[in-house]
């Protein structure tokens, strides 16, 4: 059996794509798995990735421009030069180009210039916010010399599509998470569900959302908090803030605002810590303009828990399945929505859930195109 040595480029390591890197490094098919990063980790994220065995992780050298993007976000560049000299010396027999910026336009350069295939591996989605111009023109130029390109998701594809790539090139993988780590920690903690919503402050009787991510403008957080508080007076809910941001205090404010208290923020949550949060809660909310993919969703589904997103959260369209998976267009979202969703998931919690692709299925589907 011919192994391939496969080389993945992308901006950093997210803790999430351990998982699915160990899968790749442990199929019987790869010889060797090195993954190419422009830094260990962006400045506006705050998780630690713990090295793995199986495969290199490599920081490219070059460097990088954090920049402003309106009020409380980063437009992060990479220039990671270093890609020459990684592909020159470790040329592997296929690279993947996922998310890294420019570097990802200097590695097809490479590759073209060495010789090298490569993979596009793209996660744009049609309500993704991307550069037009000369970017654009570039990154297309990208797509024609790519070999096979890998969308996460419909949306993905159809970015693709627009931009002129043959139907024939694309293929969809979906995103994992890992989930045998999720369902062992929600076994764990579910017999202590009622001991751990006290704990949060959830009363007994109050159907509990809980968002998961940075507390930015571009996931409508301030918007989620006074929706929340349109259905308070008429039904008691709580919601759980796992996550930072700069927007915390205006989310504090609007909770004030409209005097809804029923409101807990506790910070970044560990996948330890972020698994007794879902077992807590009974549905997740998510209504971002703009959600390339949303591993939350996955895992909240591993918990037997509903969602609510916008129809710009991938996984949210991806993923759902019945009445307790609700999307909505961020723009069109009504009170009305979550009473139908809280009814939905009424005798939810406890059921078996609902089980997206594993980590080892990504895997297997992504090498079939990425060898």
């Amino acid at each position: 059996m011919a192994k391939t040595k496969l080389s993945i480029l992308t901006n950093m390591v997210a803790p999430y794509r351990v998982p699915f890197f160990k899968a790749l490094a442990a199929d019987p098919t790869v010889q060797s798995l090195r993954v190419l990063t422009c830094v260990e980790r962006e400045v506006d994220r705050q998780w630690q990735v713990e090295k793995e065995a199986g495969y290199s992780v490599n920081v490219l050298p070059g460097f990088t421009l954090n920049l402003r993007r309106g009020t409380d976000a980063m437009r992060i560049l990479h220039f990671r030069i270093g890609i020459f000299w990684e592909l020159l010396r470790h040329r592997p027999d296929t690279l993947v180009i996922g998310d890294a910026s420019w570097t990802s336009f200097l590695a097809a350069l490479a590759c073209r210039v060495y010789g090298i295939r490569y993979v596009v591996w793209n996660e744009i989605t049609t309500s993704s916010q991307v550069s037009k111009g000369l970017v654009a023109r570039i990154r297309r130029w990208m797509y024609r010399g790519a070999h096979q390109l890998i969308a996460s998701c419909g949306m993905a594809k159809d970015f693709l599509l627009q931009n002129g790539v043959p139907a024939e090139k694309i293929h969809i993988v979906l995103n994992a998470v890992d989930n045998d780590y999720f369902l062992q920690q929600r076994a764990l903690w579910e017999p202590q569900r009622d001991a751990l919503r006290a704990e949060l402050g959830v009363a007994p009787d109050a159907f509990c959302f809980i968002y998961v991510g940075q507390l930015i403008s571009r996931k409508r957080v301030v918007e989620t908090v006074e929706l929340l508080a349109q259905v308070a007076p008429e039904q008691p809910v709580h919601l759980l803030i796992a996550g930072t941001g700069p927007l915390e205090g205006a989310m504090r404010s609007a909770a004030a605002r409209h005097e809804f208290q029923a409101i807990t923020f506790c910070g970044y949550a560990e996948p330890a810590r972020l698994s007794q949060l879902y077992v807590a809660a009974d549905a997740l909310i998510l209504l971002s303009e703009d959600e390339p993919w949303g591993m939350v969703v996955n895992e909240c589904l591993l918990f037997g828990n509903g969602y609510f997103t916008s129809t710009s959260v991938a996984a949210g369209v991806e993923l759902q399945s019945d009445a307790s998976h609700l999307v909505k267009p961020y723009t069109d979202v009504k009170k009305f929505d979550l009473q139908k969703l809280i009814s939905a998931c009424s005798g939810l919690k406890g059921k078996s859930p609902s089980t997206p692709p594993s980590e080892c299925e990504m895997a297997s589907a992504f090498l079939k195109y990425a060898k």
